[in-house]
């Protein structure tokens, strides 16, 4: 019994005696659940207890009123018979059933567990009772670790003793019974209860009710509604638990079943996701989800509801030109292919896309045009910002140290200077440098003012109340005000509110010059966070009070405080003397600093949609901030083929008529083609906000947009700004608005303040919503603005492509020649002057498909690359199929040889080949090698019988892939020498699109419930549901970890995809692909120039033994044997807790492959192969593979292990090569055989088993790929075997990050410890592992073979230890550790030590923490360690007396 089971048993007092019930039993994992408030406490038990002792613990457990709940979980499960079943199903009905009638007959029922079952055989009233109570009764037995299904069953009864017994009771009705009993026997053999009353309807009737009605108590009710996720959980004799996850849009709920005969697979299996079910049963508290669950007695499938399917009524549809995708980052939530399904039946005929700053949604969006036969109006929504900010309006030749100023603020009733008011005027005059005067006065608004602006201003209905009018407080201001130059902050405002005010009671608005403090700040202070005046004012140190700011008369003059400051920095700083010259001051920041303005950018032909990709690319690489901003300028410089919208709420135009006169409305409009106006609950924010007093407010600006845009003749177009496809669908753009996206930064309709209390209503309307939403419109102009206009514009686009459906490569004069040359110059090498015919044959074959196809740049560029790579001293690995490639092989691109198997002479001189071998021999490298007939040198073999059509499809026509593996620490030059190959301008590095995850989604949705104070009420399902709805929604972006594009150049990248920064991050050295590199897969070149530790690997083996691994052979059987058992390392399987040798092999290494070596004994280079296409697919091993060689059917060699031995073996059975390959083809991808392909194969004799084996993939493996791992594996394994130091050394240097130096300084006896106790804490689910520990068990594995065999670990020397690396040392048969082995000593702390070495050894502990940047706790572990035990604390003067 564990240490922490004994506490546990201590806290709720259980007697000691019971202790040794106990024995070899632990505490698994204890789980808070937090909904519940319960704490549930898993035990792991050999046997199963008594249910009295358990019934003790419960009673113990609520003596202490502890909200615990315990769950057994018993390993021995034949301990799990009869007599304990029946023990504990007597206590359930004891504690259930005690004072019920039935009682005395449920506790006469015997249950029977055979064949991984438990039979109950009871009379029917006793199983309707039973399954009243299954759920809680299957819960029950689970918690005391009895997992088994319960099957249900009447029983034949003797129908004369049942009549004996009732006749004593009663005659009469006992005679009727009889007739009821007889019947029932006679036809379903069960029968009634004894008691003749009949069963009330109620007990047998269902309840109906939504979800988010059920409470944890409900029995017989009944639910329905869309299932959103199914769940299936295997359990014993190949049966199954379903979760169903269920909403009906009030709320969601877990349904749980467990498989039997009363809900069979294929019963189950009827329900999927989407699919809308009735279920009819209770809730029950389920602990294993340790939550209430509705567990069901039937369910029905149900048609999707009538009120779940919206139509478009309307004979002419609307087209939306405004809506978001979820490529909008952390804002919108459906894909493009979800509106064009909705569009499609609705009978639209087009939509936008206009995600925020990008255009990411385009391939996606061809696609779903071509399957729904929708057109696609691509498009953005950019922001937009102005290329300088004005300082200075009206501006005059004043000198401005002699200048007379006013400094102004206005208090008003909101932000609109048509529909708000002016309640408070504060200014002060500034005449040499002085404040000489100051003037306040509120203005009654003639109307009560509102709370909000009462809280924020601090002025009450009684301070304005006696104030003047509007009308009498502008005479005053405008004399107070004279010919000053007028300052304000944000002067924008003030000003368009007090010109507003005077046009009102028919005055002139003022020409006064007007200096803007906070676009001046902006000018000269460049580098400020925020631009507030209360940010201005602590930088410049002028005392600002946030209690009483926000009234007029003191941000006047705390305005004008700072103002001065300015004056003095513009004269001092910037030369600036005369108020003309302000805006002549350089704005570098101007446009990171600006406040966008949104624009709808739509395309209309050819030239704009390239127009619109420039656009796009200047925004995310030349102008990104914390948005990809566009100046005006440059949209207007590339807007031919564009059409601009004003789009939402945050667009020029709407703002504008906020706070602006009609004519300055009207000439930004000029700028547009089209004027967008929304749904008013599109604006419900503002009014929320109280940046616009109610909605009345919205409607009228609404109203004047339309107006003006009549005035100016730019068509109206009402859009919906859509971020979601249903109105139920705003819960998973709430949770948007409420997450922190990417550096923590906050959506911007996310109020801090937390008034909004619904978010706006912005989802995919119909076109009977939108005229509905305008109907205040009239009739006439609702249809104009909502049908006609979109249609007009949607007309005026044509139809394009973003994505190309051909490949674009480089053009490279004389590339196929050059590739032929090179290949046959190879070839001539390796099989003489006259090449076998099969050689010639081969090349001939794939170069007619490579060339014809125009890839043989292709090949080019990957033969320069890794030539490139091996000149520098480094070995390139192939990946994926390439090696399928003779002409690849060829070139030098890949050392596998796709060949049959061959012998192959090594004198240069001779060459002689033999490929008459027996077809048994799987590989070359399964070869001995043997004498040259011709020469008398050595013959090796090679060749691994792999079909060119794996790699280029059976015509040859498929793009090649080409992945190749570089050292990871010479990957940068890699990438770098593209540039030097292909050109700066024609290499990009491939673009990623990072989306929300599964368990990030989870977290937003939690947060959200967290914010607003219902995450203890809300269900584990809801979230579910609501974190599902929030999935692959855009996050960010990256790059691939080794994908470079390539454009030719005849190609400009616009023609292509836009481009832009990883992660938005300007200081990236490589701009990537705007598109995700998936979607222009086909269209362009692509180079996988991956990083790879083996190669990294196998340069520090040469490095440290000279040996050239080129040269290791593949079939020396000392190496081979590794894989059977760890003799030939000088160990036994006992020393080294393993039963082979291969422990940190690359490929074997893992726990999965050593088990599946364990089982299989490869012996030969082609078994290897096996394990590694098997270890890599997907149902190939496990269940299929595994259990055929485990029952003698086959042995490794014939099971299927790669994708390209079914073509092989097909072939060899004479099934023809074209039938061979699509059958290779559909098995791969896992899409198993059709009956035409079953049929053939039998026609071929091919067995059953091989068929089923077939039908069981998933996917598989490419067997060149196989073959160049196991090719490094065995090269790595060489060095193990016959240079262990140098082979430890570069384990641990490349393959480890992190250490725990003081296990592997106490040796074998430590290193072994350590690792027995991580598998057992592992086993028991001992909550105390580490999760470092955990990760740490492949390192203690090598370091405990490597001790077993004689070698040791030294401790870290401050003279020689490396900063990463461990250093051999043979003197000592020993590894000295680096650095970095030391947690919190990084590799550049460590490299100052070995710099600090070279300018002389260290002499004392106090010269070294001078001499290097290590910090005092590295230090004092390195000092605890005993590393500076041979050194004094500090330096000591030594004199040589004479």
């Amino acid at each position: 019994m564990d240490a922490k089971l004994t506490r546990f048993f201590e806290q709720i007092n259980l007697d000691k005696s019971y202790y040794n019930r106990f024995n070899d039993s632990s505490i698994g994992s204890v789980i808070y659940k937090k909904a519940l408030k319960r704490l549930i406490v898993n035990i792991n038990v050999d046997n199963i207890l008594d249910p009295k002792l358990t019934s003790i613990i419960e009673d113990l457990i609520n003596e202490k009123n502890l909200n615990y709940d315990v769950v057994y979980h018993i390993s021995n499960e034949n301990s799990i018979n009869n007599l304990a079943i029946n023990s504990y199903y007597l206590a359930f009905i004891m504690q259930n059933f005690k004072n019920a009638p039935a009682f005395e007959g449920l506790k006469k029922i015997k249950l029977n567990k055979e064949n991984g079952k438990i039979y109950i055989k009871c009379s029917q009233s006793q199983k309707f009772i039973l399954d009243e109570v299954k759920s809680k009764f299957e819960n029950y037995f689970i918690s005391k670790g009895i997992i088994y299904p319960f099957i249900i069953e009447t029983k034949e009864i003797d129908v004369e003793k049942k009549i004996e017994e009732i006749q004593e009771a009663q005659e009469r009705i006992v005679l009727k019974e009889l007739e009821k009993a007889r019947q029932i026997a006679n036809e379903q053999q069960d029968v009634v209860e004894e008691v003749v009353k009949p069963i009330k309807k109620s007990k047998y009737s269902y309840e109906d009710v939504k979800i988010s009605e059920l409470r944890a108590d409900d029995q017989n009710v009944s639910i329905s509604g869309r299932i959103f996720n199914v769940e299936v959980t295997p359990i014993r004799n190949n049966k199954n638990i379903y979760v169903y996850y269920i909403t009906d849009d009030t709320d969601s709920v877990c349904v749980k079943v467990f498989e039997g005969a009363k809900f069979t697979k294929e019963d189950m299996s009827k329900i999927k996701e989407g699919t809308y079910v009735n279920f009819k049963g209770s809730m029950s508290y389920d602990r294993f989800s340790n939550e209430e669950v509705f567990m069901p007695n039937q369910f029905t499938i149900l048609e999707t509801p009538k009120d779940k399917i919206r139509v478009d009524s309307e004979p002419v549809k609307r087209v939306e030109l405004h809506l978001h995708t979820i490529m909008s980052a952390m804002d919108a939530t459906n894909t493009i292919t979800d509106y064009c399904k909705q569009a499609a039946k609705w009978g639209h005929k087009a939509i936008a896309i206009t995600d925020h700053g990008c255009i990411q949604s385009f391939p996606e969006a061809q696609k779903a045009e071509e399957k729904t036969n929708i057109k696609i109006i691509y498009g953005t929504e950019a922001y937009m910002v102005d290329d300088h900010f004005t300082c200075v309006n009206n501006p005059k030749d004043l000198i401005l140290e002699n200048a007379n100023y006013v400094v102004l603020d206005f208090e008003t009733t909101g932000l609109s200077n048509k529909y708000d008011f002016i309640i408070e005027f504060g200014g002060v005059k500034v005449e040499q440098g002085m404040v000489t005067e100051s003037f306040q006065t509120f203005i009654n608004p003639k109307k009560p003012l509102s709370a909000f602006t009462t809280s924020l201003t601090g002025i009450t209905d009684r301070d304005v109340m006696n104030a003047p009018t509007i009308t009498q407080a502008l005479h005053k201001i405008k004399n107070f005000i004279g010919d000053a130059v007028i300052v304000a902050h944000n002067a924008e405002f003030d000003i368009g509110m007090l010109n507003a005010a005077l046009v009102k009671i028919g005055q002139k608005p003022l020409t006064n010059p007007v200096i803007d403090t906070l676009s001046l700040s902006r000018t000269i202070y460049p580098n400020l966070r925020k631009y507030t005046l209360g940010s201005i004012c602590r930088m410049l140190n002028v005392e600002y009070n946030e209690d009483e700011a926000h009234r007029a008369d003191y941000d006047a003059r705390v305005t004008s405080e700072a103002f001065l400051y300015m004056i003095h920095e513009l004269e001092e700083k910037h030369n600036v003397k005369n108020l003309k010259d302000i805006d002549s001051i350089p704005q570098p920041n101007t446009i990171k600093m600006a406040r966008p303005k949104h624009v709808t950018i739509l395309a209309k032909d050819e030239v704009g949609f390239k127009n619109l990709f420039k656009l796009i690319s200047y925004s995310n690489v030349d102008y990104i901030a914390d948005v990809p901003r566009l100046p005006r300028s440059v949209i207007e410089e590339n807007r031919e083929g564009l059409i601009l919208g004003s789009a939402c709420l945050n667009g020029e135009i709407f703002d504008l008529m906020t706070r602006e006169s009609d004519e300055k409305v009207q000439e930004a409009m000029k700028f547009y083609d089209y004027i967008e106006v929304q749904p008013l609950s599109n604006y419900s924010w503002l009014v929320d906000t109280q940046r616009a007093e109610n909605i009345d407010v919205v409607k009228r600006t609404v109203l004047d947009i339309i107006n003006n845009a009549e005035i100016v003749g730019k068509p109206v177009v009402a859009t919906g700004d859509v971020h979601y496809l249903n109105k139920e669908d705003k819960i998973y753009r709430d949770i948007y608005i409420n997450a922190e996206a990417v550096g923590q930064r906050r959506h911007p309709l996310f109020d801090y303040k937390r008034r909004v209390k619904e978010n706006p209503e912005q989802y995919f309307r119909t076109t009977d919503e939108m005229l509905k939403e305008f109907e205040f419109l009239g009739q006439e102009k609702a249809y104009e603005i909502v049908v006609t206009n979109s249609n007009v514009i949607a007309d005026s686009t044509i139809p394009l492509k973003p994505i190309r459906d051909k490949l674009n490569t480089p053009v490279i004069e004389g590339v196929n020649d050059i590739l032929r040359n090179m290949v046959y110059e190879n070839a001539h090498k390796t099989y003489g002057k006259v090449l076998p015919e099969i050689v010639e044959a081969r090349i001939e074959k794939e170069l007619k498909s490579i060339i014809g196809n125009g890839y043989a740049v292709i090949y080019y560029i990957s033969e320069e690359l890794v030539k490139k790579s091996n000149e520098d001293g480094f070995l390139v690995g192939s990946r994926g199929s390439v090696g399928s490639s003779f002409v690849a092989t060829m070139a030098g691109i890949t050392e596998v040889n796709p060949l049959q198997p061959h012998y192959l002479c090594v004198n240069p001189d001779c060459c002689y080949s033999d490929f008459n071998l027996s077809k048994d021999v799987l590989s070359g490298f399964d070869l001995e090698d043997k004498a040259c007939p011709k020469c008398g040198h050595i013959m090796k073999g090679n060749g691994h019988n792999i079909p060119f059509e794996t790699f280029l499809g059976f015509k040859g026509d498929k793009v090649p892939d080409i992945d190749l593996n570089f050292s990871g620490e010479y990957q940068p030059r890699a990438h770098e020498f593209t540039r030097t190959l292909l050109g700066e301008k024609n290499v990009y590095r491939a673009g990623t699109i990072l989306t929300v995850a599964e368990k990030t989604a989870i977290g937003y949705t939690r947060k959200y419930f967290e914010d607003n104070d219902k995450i203890n009420t809300v269900r584990s399902a809801e979230i579910k549901r609501i974190a599902k709805g929030c999935e692959g929604v855009k996050r960010t972006t990256g790059q691939h970890a080794g994908g470079i594009i390539v454009i030719p150049d005849y190609m400009d990248v616009y023609d292509v995809t836009p481009l832009q920064y990883p992660a938005d991050d300007p200081d990236k050295s490589w701009m990537t692909s705007h598109f995700d590199f998936h979607a222009i897969h086909d269209e362009i070149l692509k180079l996988d120039i991956l990083g790879h530790v083996d190669p990294t690997a196998i340069r520090m083996l040469q490095d440290l033994t000279g040996i050239d691994p080129k040269t290791i052979p593949f079939n020396d059987d000392k190496v081979l044997s590794l894989f059977s058992s760890p003799r030939v390392l000088g160990v036994d399987a006992n020393q080294v807790l393993n039963p082979t040798g291969t422990a940190g092999i690359p490929e074997f290494g893992t726990d999965f492959t050593k088990k599946m070596v364990d089982e299989a004994h490869p012996k030969k280079f082609s078994e290897l192969v096996q394990i590694s296409g098997l270890s890599h697919g997907t149902d190939v091993w496990t269940g299929n593979a595994q259990e055929l060689i485990k029952s003698g059917i086959c042995d490794i060699r014939s099971v299927i292990g790669c994708r390209d031995d079914i073509m092989a073996y097909l072939m060899k059975m004479d099934v023809e090569p074209s039938a061979a390959f699509k059958i290779m083809e559909s098995v791969r991808k896992g899409k198993g055989l059709t009956d035409e392909m079953k049929a053939q194969m039998k026609e071929h004799n091919v067995p059953d088993w091989y068929m089923d084996s077939c039908l069981k993939i998933k996917y598989m493996f490419p067997k060149a790929h196989a073959v160049a791992y196991v090719m490094m594996a065995l090269r790595v394994a060489w060095f193990k075997v016959y240079h262990p130091l140098e082979y430890y050394a570069t384990f641990f240097s490349t393959r480890c990050d992190a250490f725990d130096i003081n296990t592997l300084l106490g040796g074998y006896e430590s290193i072994r410890d350590k690792i027995l106790e991580i598998k057992d804490k592992k086993s028991k689910r001992d909550p105390s592992l580490k999760k470092k520990d955990e990760d740490l068990i492949d390192l203690f594995d090598v370091a405990l073979e490597m001790t077993a065999r004689g070698f040791k670990f030294a401790n870290i020397d401050i003279d020689r230890s490396h900063s990463r690396n461990f250093v051999v040392d043979h003197e000592t048969n020993s590894l000295i550790p680096p650095f970095i082995c030391i947690d919190g000593l990084g590799e550049s702390v460590g490299e100052s030590i070995m710099e600090a070495r070279k300018n002389g050894p260290f002499l004392s502990k106090e010269e070294i923490l001078k001499r290097t940047q290590l910090s005092l706790t590295c230090f004092k572990t390195l000092e605890n360690l005993g590393v500076f035990k041979d050194l004094n604390e500090e330096n000591q003067l030594q004199f040589n007396l004479f």
